[in-house]
């Protein structure tokens, strides 16, 4: 379908994003084959946080440097905590992706909790390395110090849009957590964004899935 959809449509670009540990399966060897031999305007993006679900990449993975896993495909790497970068990177890729095909970026990056309620996130790692890397590499903080070495901004407006996103994130915890389940005819609200013809399956007007 991403190879149809952007050939009814061919200014669209599809971002494919996955993790350091999903890096490493079949299917996705599989993808950018696909993706090269039809020249598919789509960007791989491999979030390298370094440890998948819980596994150092140097434990599982014979090449650590994931944006060479394309094979024929041309990949960058790139400093995933910099939102400077991140931003030249993707429109770097959107234009490739545009004009010649696929491309893969790789963004270094780090999570800074355990990946699920089941992994307290220290089993593999000790305490001083996620500080370290918090106070050392944390693209928020990062941002801020730009701001005001630049002077775009002050502490004091800093300091009001953390408050106000502190507060928007509070109010949507709560609604989420005091809202009633989906009812299981919801499933299929909003998966496709677009009226895309499928043989098989009816689009409806309000952009919902029925089968």
């Amino acid at each position: 379908m991403l190879g149809r959809k952007n050939i009814l449509r061919p200014e669209n670009v599809t971002f494919a994003y996955m993790g350091d540990g999903a890096a490493n399966q079949g299917q996705c060897n599989e993808s950018y084959n696909l993706a090269a031999v039809h020249k598919l305007p789509i960007v791989y993006v491999v979030e390298n946080n370094r440890y998948a679900m819980g596994t150092a990449i140097e434990r599982a993975s014979a090449t650590k440097e994931f944006y060479h896993r394309g094979d024929n495909i041309p990949g960058i790497q790139y400093d995933g905590m910099n939102v400077l970068q991140s931003a030249e990177a993707s429109r770097y890729a959107i234009n490739h992706a545009k004009t010649k095909g696929p491309i893969m970026l790789e963004a270094m990056t780090y999570r800074y909790q355990g990946h699920s309620m089941s992994d307290p996130g220290t089993t593999y790692r000790n305490r001083d390395e996620v500080e370290g890397v918090r106070k050392s590499r944390d693209p928020i903080a990062k941002v801020q110090a730009w701001l005001l070495e630049l002077k775009l901004a002050t502490e004091e407006e800093l300091t009001k849009i953390t408050e106000e996103v502190k507060k928007e994130i509070d109010e949507g915890v709560e609604f989420a957590a005091s809202s009633p389940y989906p009812a299981p005819e919801d499933m299929w609200n909003y998966v496709l964004m677009e009226d895309i013809p499928i043989r098989g399956i009816e689009l409806s007007k309000s952009h919902n899935l029925k089968l």
